[in-house]
């Protein structure tokens, strides 16, 4: 039976950037001692991987600058910024199409992780991902099935016995739905999945994960003046898109958005997405989406001041939840997250 993500740890893999450089990889001793304190792992990736082999065995590239150059002024949520759009998403493709990489190297990458885990703890609970698309925000619906294919090739990748009784889920890595003039977001269609292309891609993959009888996890942020909050809300709310949605306040890295550790306590304690006020969003829950909280430290609790304090203020307000609403762990890159295990067994024993 799959299980939500209750004392979760996000254990990045495979590419860091776009220089071809990838994260370190914790020795078998390390993974020991990080299955000690928790057992259940997601597996996640950073960068856009934007090529993929179809299911005729063709090489694609998902985005190219014919496509950026061929956008027109219905794709996006304002008219007037076309051609700004075009500019930025071409920027942004200097990277990423000097990567080219290819998905199947964060599936080798984080398969060869999953092999380890349960040679460790046979019965480790792993979620594998979907990439996320970078700010090509209203291409993301180029990306639904390839992403919605990625499960596929997951599950054909994994070996059966790890598929069937350690893969609990499928993690939608894009942490945002941005609107701002880039993407529409009709509030009153959720059944047309808001005509958002963002959205789109999420049911493609989530009717994807449903498939094979595996949960779907999202991890957005939340900043209350950000208008991709409210649209999270809609999404969580008002569909079923998600089994488990843990919110990043976002706190520890931004001492201005000090409201949000309590509005994020507010949603888990609702169990609905609210604005600061504590109004649901879009009016009413309906889904059956369970809602937790993201833990977040990283190096700069060691050497920056005030960052432990920002620590300290996550412990305090989600400490009555833990174990009992989905929660997981950001702690940076692999050396850092082994180095904070020693705070992470302590916040999950509480």
């Amino acid at each position: 039976m799959n299980t939500l993500m209750k004392k979760g740890v996000l254990l990045y893999t495979s590419y860091r950037g776009y220089s071809g450089g990838k994260y370190s990889v914790p020795t078998d001793e390390e993974l020991k001692n990080l299955l000690d304190v928790t057992d259940e792992i997601l597996l996640i990736p950073i960068a856009t991987f934007n090529r993929y082999t179809d299911r005729n065995g063709n090489e694609v590239e998902v985005v190219t600058r014919e496509i950026i150059d061929s956008m027109t002024e219905d794709m996006v949520g304002d008219p007037t910024r076309l051609e700004t759009i075009k500019k930025e998403y071409h920027a942004t493709a200097d990277k990423i199409l000097a990567g080219n990489y290819h998905i199947k190297d964060y599936i080798d990458d984080a398969n060869s992780y999953a092999e380890r885990l349960v040679a460790i703890k046979p019965d480790v609970k792993l979620w594998f991902s979907v990439p996320h698309s970078e700010c090509w925000h209203a291409l993301t619906h180029l990306f639904a099935s390839p992403w919605a294919d990625t499960v596929d090739l997951i599950k054909n990748t994994v070996r059966a016995d790890i598929w069937d009784n350690n893969v609990q889920g499928i993690y939608f890595a894009g942490e945002d739905i941005i609107t701002a003039g880039y993407t529409r977001f009709d509030n009153d269609k959720p059944e047309e999945d808001f005509n958002n292309p963002i959205v789109k891609a999420m049911r493609a993959v989530s009717d994807r994960v449903r498939s094979f009888g595996k949960n779907c996890l999202w991890i957005p942020y939340y900043h209350e003046a950000a208008s991709s909050s409210k649209n999270l809300g809609y999404v969580v709310n008002l569909t079923n898109i998600f089994d488990t949605v843990i919110i990043q306040p976002s706190f520890f890295f931004n001492s201005a958005r000090v409201d949000e550790i309590e509005i994020v306590s507010n949603c888990v304690r609702k169990q609905a997405v609210v604005d600061i006020n504590g109004n649901i969003i879009g009016g009413k829950k309906v889904s059956n989406s369970e809602i937790g909280f993201e833990m977040e430290i990283d190096e700069q609790f060691y050497d920056r001041e005030g960052y432990p304090e920002r620590y300290y203020a996550y412990e305090k307000g989600f400490g009555e939840f833990v174990g009992v609403r989905p929660t997981a762990y950001y702690a940076g890159a692999p050396e850092t997250l082994i180095k904070t295990l020693p705070i992470i067994d302590k916040f999950y024993k509480k």
